[in-house]
């Protein structure tokens, strides 16, 4: 399974390459996971003074747009170089940036390790308040257009179709109408100006810059133009327009037998905005994306009809209340049609939500310490906790009040009937579980925001390309990412960054140690203080030649602390050609 976002392949030269004195290259060319967007994309190339030896040309290769390649400039001299890339993915318009080195000659290589350690933690700039913001604004217009529209056909509809011929409902239905066409008002408005919120903000990140500046600079149309981005966002403003004209339709329309037909055109137009977040979406970019983007379409559909629904029921509720007269038993009996309807639906919904949700997961996250080692999977067992704070309130709703309910609703009886005391209290209690209910999902809805803004964790490597060692996980209540750097024999450079359980740097320390020991043979055990970095809370690091020869070597990270039981982690590095982790 191919890493997502355009992530770093391979390269020419490659990643810690040793060229021989006096042949620099004439150019790098670099191969990453996914393509990526030519006009947003580049290389960069410094020398160990921080200055570009490169020519200014970078471009992608027309046959391949996953690669990119800068010619250099001629008679370089011996020494350390590093190449910077920036990336801006195809298929899910995450961006990427990162770095890596490569020597002419016997130079040493650069010892900071900061960047391969914050691209192995995966956090990136697409994690913004802004980000999660324009994406929570996204979600609940789509969910507001989808859900009050399908609840208006298959959960209203048919419940007025079976009251209609016992109970006086034309006032009601006229209201019920207004109200849906109200809350498809309201959902259009948020979801064609989160659209909007979302352009601007993707033209910041590709050309990391302000917005003003992306605006200026022509940065927007430019990405509406030259990019894969630009056609899924037309593609949605059409189905935005789409639903402007048939709720336009309405607005106007005398003929209320035509409402019917027009609220489906607006749900396959619906369906069609969250297929849009689906083509942007982690799932775009994923090599089984034919299967892939079809299941998130499913779970975005799903997650519309319950909590969208949800909205619109209680909406339905709080308008309808007013208008039926209490003491007749009509409340109770107008929730006793709509809510089996309603929880046919939900109970389908979450059937999907857990199959579909437990593929994505599954994908995204290809170990259980990724779950609980990543912010990502931390984010994601947020979600998972308040999705079962939504099933139990849907539950109690499903197994307790809507079977009281109708059983309410069946009986006339002023003592244990429709317009019972007992009955009204049940009306009350479920109006307080249902506005719960939906203040969980939108606060679920913010989660879900941040997870789509965030980079899921690389997946654990069965080998490594030769180069740096990179290794991360957990050992106790302490996370860690450590690099060993150029991982070849001889002299190399450490760093760890030790991390708690609330994402704060570990600085309390008595020792942070690695133990090497050889494998092959016995040459005794070896151990390598590292001290803290300056400036750094949490990263600790030393140079040494511990690896002294070829071949496998067992490396013992050892965190020592004070109150604390001594934390631990083994690995295998094997020093040859190439690098190899397991």
């Amino acid at each position: 399974m191919l890493p997502l976002h355009a992530q770093y392949d391979h390269s020419f030269p490659s990643a810690n390459a040793r060229l021989l004195s006096g042949e620099p290259p004439r150019e790098v060319r670099v191969w990453f996971t996914e393509q990526v967007e030519p006009d947003f994309s580049r290389l960069e190339v410094y020398d160990q003074a921080r200055q570009r030896v490169d020519q200014n040309d970078s471009h992608s290769v027309v046959a391949d747009t996953s690669v990119l390649t800068i010619s250099l400039r001629t008679h370089l001299p011996d020494g350390a170089y590093t190449v910077v890339y920036h990336t801006v993915s195809v298929d899910d318009g995450h961006e990427v940036t990162g770095n890596f080195s490569f020597v002419v000659g016997t130079g040493l290589f650069p010892t900071n390790t900061d960047a391969l350690i914050a691209q192995n933690q995966g956090s990136d700039s697409n994690f913004t308040l802004w980000s999660v913001a324009i994406r929570w604004l996204n979600y609940i217009g789509m969910a507001g257009l989808v859900g009050g529209i399908a609840f208006y056909l298959f959960v209203w509809f048919p419940g007025y179709q079976a009251l209609k011929p016992a109970m006086e409902l034309e006032l009601a239905h006229v209201r019920m109408q207004q109200r849906v066409h109200q809350m498809m008002g309201v959902s259009l408005l948020l979801a064609g100006s989160g659209w909007l919120a979302f352009l601007s903000f993707q033209a910041s990140v590709v050309s990391s810059s302000s917005l003003w500046e992306a605006v200026s600079h022509g940065v927007v149309l430019n990405l509406l133009l030259h990019s894969r981005f630009g056609i899924v966002w037309f593609l949605r403003l059409f189905c935005i327009a789409g639903i402007a004209g048939v709720w336009f339709i309405q607005y106007w329309s005398q003929t209320k037998r035509a409402f019917p037909a027009f609220y489906v055109i607006a749900l396959i137009a619906g369906a069609g905005i969250m297929l849009t977040t689906a083509l942007n979406s982690h799932e775009a970019a994923n090599t089984y994306a034919w299967i892939l983007v079809p299941l998130d379409l499913l779970h975005l559909m799903s997650t519309g009809f319950w909590i969208g629904g949800l909205a619109a029921l209680i909406i339905t509720v709080s308008s309808l209340f007013p208008i039926l007269k209490p003491g007749t038993g009509d409340r109770t009996r107008v929730l006793g049609a709509l809510l089996p309807h309603f929880s046919r639906i939900a109970t389908v919904c979450v059937v999907v939500l857990m199959i579909t949700g437990s593929v994505q997961a599954c994908v995204a996250l290809k170990s259980w310490e990724a779950l609980f080692g990543s912010a990502y999977g931390r984010v994601l067992v947020v979600k998972l906790v308040l999705f079962a704070l939504l099933l139990g309130c849907g539950g109690w709703n499903l197994l307790r009040i809507s079977p009281r309910m109708r059983a309410f609703a069946a009986s006339s009886s002023p003592e244990s009937g429709a317009p019972s005391i007992a009955a009204g209290r049940l009306q009350r209690l479920f109006k307080r579980i249902a506005h719960s209910e939906l203040a969980v999902a939108l606060v679920l809805l913010v989660v879900v925001s941040g997870l789509t803004s965030m980079s899921p964790p690389p997946p654990p490597a069965e080998h490594a390309s030769a180069g740096a060692f990179i290794k991360q996980g957990r050992m106790n209540d302490i996370s860690y990412s450590l690099v060993i750097n150029p991982a070849q024999v001889g002299s190399n450079t450490s760093e760890v960054l030790l991390k708690d359980q609330t994402g704060q740097p570990v600085q309390q320390v008595d020792a942070v140690l690695l133990r090497f020991t050889m494998l092959d043979m016995a040459m005794g055990v070896e151990d390598m203080t590292l001290v803290p970095v300056a400036g750094k809370a949490g990263y600790y690091s030393a140079s040494g030649t511990n690896l002294s020869m070829a071949g496998h070597w067992q490396v013992d990270l050892i965190v020592r602390r004070p109150a604390h039981d001594v934390a631990k982690v083994t690995m295998e590095i094997t020093l040859t050609r190439a690098i190899s982790m397991r």
